[in-house]
């Protein structure tokens, strides 16, 4: 563990992060050098999407094609 200097003050992050390439991308901060790591979909949808919404999608998709 690290003593923080307490005249310095924390960081307001500008985050550069990669483009999307899989659930998550990593990102740097312009002014700091901290990375961290961001998800790239929204909760229900895109990469993380669960086996009932994929189900759901498919039986949505099946129904609007026999129109």
């Amino acid at each position: 563990m690290t003593e923080e200097d307490p005249q310095t003050p924390e960081c307001e992050h500008h985050w550069v992060i990669e483009s999307p390439n899989g659930p998550t991308s990593a990102g740097v901060c312009k002014t700091c050098g901290q990375r961290s790591e961001f998800k790239n979909s929204v909760q229900g949808s895109g990469w993380d999407r669960s086996g009932a919404n994929k189900k759901r999608a498919r039986q949505v998709g099946a129904q609007s094609s026999k129109k």
